[in-house]
C-alpha cells in the first residue's frame, strides 16, 4: 500500500506523494470506524442500544455521517489507482507484471490470513487480494470505459435490491438471527475470555464479517476500477494539468453525496430489516458513501497542491508510505487495549471515551511513522510485502 504532490508533474518513475497522504488520512479513517468493532459488538448491536445518553449517540451518528464508508471507499480507490501504477513500474523496468501482481497479491493473502485468523476478524486484506485478481481483467481497458463498469457496478446492485424487495415484500427483509445473543457473548468473551475463547469468538466474528465483505463485492470492486481510471488518466501524476477535471469531481461529488448522507442521517435510522431501512442502507453503502470518499480524495489532492497543507500532512503522508504496517498494529494495538488479556475495556470504553482512544492511537502512530520514515525506507511489513514479490532484499535504512 503505498507521497505531496509536486507543484511540478513528477516522471513517470518517481513517487507520487500526495497519495501517501491521502492513504494515511484514509488510515486514520478507517481506524475510526474500526474502533466501534474493537471496542463493541458492533457486528451485532448499536453502541446507542447499548449507551442511551445523548453524548453516546451523538458520537456514533457523527462517525456514521463523516466516516461510516467513506474511508474504505477512499482505501479501495487507491488500491485500484495502485495496481496501475504497479503495472506501468514494472513495465517500464522491463518485469512481467502480471506475475509479479499476482506474487504480490498471493503475499497480501498470507499477511491478510494472518491477520484475519490470529489477530482481528475485521481484516480487508484478504478480500482484497482475492478481488483483486479480477483486475487483471481490466488491465488494458480504456479509462472510458472502466469508468462505465464502475458506475455499473455501483447503480445496479442499488436497483436490483430495491426491485427484490418490492417483488418479494417485506419478507425480504427479515432476518431471524438472534443478533443481540450474539452480541451478549461476544461482549462476555472479548472482555473476560480465555485466549483459546476469544480465539473461538474471532472465528465466529469472521465468519459474520467476510458475509458483510461479500455484500460490498461490487462496491469495492468499482472503487477499484474509479483508481485505475484515474491512474491511466495519470490525474496523480500531473494534477495540474488535471486541475479541471479535480475540481469539477470535487464539486459534484459533493453535490450529489451530501444530500443523499443527510437523508441517511435523517431517515436512516429506521429498522434496516424493513424496506425503507433496506433501502436506504443500500443507498448509503453504494451511492452516497462513494461519493463522499471521492469528494475527501478530490479535495485532499487539491489542498496538497499547497505548501502549507503539504506540511500539515505530513505525518499522514509517513503514515501512508507504511499503511500495511500501521493497519496491522491498529489492530495489535486496538485488542490489547480492549480484550481481557490487556486493558479489558471492551464494552466498557462507550463511543465518546473510544473516540479518545483513537485520537490518541492516531496520534501515536503519526509520530512513530514519521519517526520511522525518517530513518528507514520501508514499513517492516513493507520490506517483506516487497521482498518476497520481487525474491530479492531492498536496503532499510534511509540514505
Amino acid at each position: 500500500m503505498q507521497s505531496f504532490v509536486p507543484t511540478l508533474p513528477s516522471p513517470a518513475g518517481r513517487r507520487i506523494d500526495a497519495l501517501d497522504a491521502i492513504r494515511g488520512v484514509a488510515l486514520g479513517g478507517i481506524l475510526l470506524v474500526n474502533m466501534g468493532l474493537f471496542a463493541f459488538p458492533a457486528l451485532y448491536m448499536t453502541p446507542s442500544a447499548y449507551w442511551p445518553g445523548a453524548s453516546n449517540k451523538v458520537v456514533e451518528q457523527l462517525i456514521s455521517f463523516f466516516a461510516e464508508g467513506k474511508f474504505v471507499s477512499m482505501f479501495s480507490f487507491l488500491f485500484g489507482l495502485g495496481f496501475i501504477l504497479f503495472l506501468q513500474s514494472a513495465e517500464r523496468k522491463g518485469l512481467p507484471p502480471v506475475r509479479l501482481f499476482l506474487r504480490r497479491l498471493l503475499v497480501l493473502l498470507g499477511i491478510g490470513w494472518i491477520h484475519a485468523h490470529l489477530i482481528w476478524f475485521g481484516d480487508v486484506l484478504c478480500f482484497y487480494s482475492v478481488l483483486g485478481v479480477l483486475l487483471l481483467f481490466f488491465r488494458k481497458m480504456s479509462p472510458p470505459a472502466l469508468l462505465k463498469w464502475a458506475i455499473g457496478l455501483l447503480i445496479v446492485p442499488v436497483v436490483l435490491y430495491v426491485a427484490a424487495g418490492t417483488l418479494i415484500g417485506p419478507d425480504f427483509y427479515k432476518d431471524g438471527v438472534a443478533y443481540s445473543d450474539a452480541g451478549n457473548k461476544a461482549i462476555e468473551v472479548y472482555r473476560s475470555g480465555t485466549l483459546r475463547q476469544i480465539w473461538e469468538q474471532n472465528g465466529a466474528d469472521l465468519v459474520m464479517a467476510r458475509m458483510g465483505y461479500l455484500f460490498e463485492t461490487p462496491l469495492m470492486l468499482a472503487m477499484f476500477l474509479l483508481g485505475a481510471y484515474a491512474g491511466k488518466r495519470g490525474i496523480f501524476r500531473q494534477p495540474d494539468a488535471h486541475e479541471v477535471l479535480i475540481r469539477k469531481v470535487q464539486t459534484w461529488s459533493a453535490l450529489l453525496g451530501w444530500p443523499l448522507v443527510i437523508c441517511v442521517a435523517l431517515f436512516g435510522k429506521a429498522e434496516p430489516n424493513t424496506p425503507q431501512g433496506g433501502n436506504i442502507m443500500m443507498m448509503d453503502a453504494y451511492i452516497a458513501s462513494p461519493l463522499i470518499g471521492i469528494f475527501y480524495i478530490a479535495t485532499l489532492t487539491r489542498l496538497l497542491q499547497r505548501a502549507q497543507w503539504q506540511q500539515w500532512l505530513r505525518p499522514f503522508q509517513a503514515a501512508g508510505r507504511m499503511a500495511a504496517t500501521n493497519y496491522l498494529l491498529q489492530s495489535v494495538t486496538c485488542i490489547w487495549i480492549y480484550y481481557s488479556f490487556g486493558g479489558g475495556l471492551y464494552a466498557y470504553a462507550s463511543p465518546p471515551v473510544y473516540l479518545l482512544i483513537w485520537l490518541l492511537v492516531l496520534g501515536l502512530q503519526l509520530a512513530a511513522s514519521s519517526w520511522w520514515m525518517n530513518h528507514f525506507r520501508f514499513g517492516p511489513v513493507e520490506w517483506i510485502w516487497r521482498k518476497l514479490t520481487y525474491g530479492k532484499a531492498y536496503a532499510m535504512k534511509a540514505e
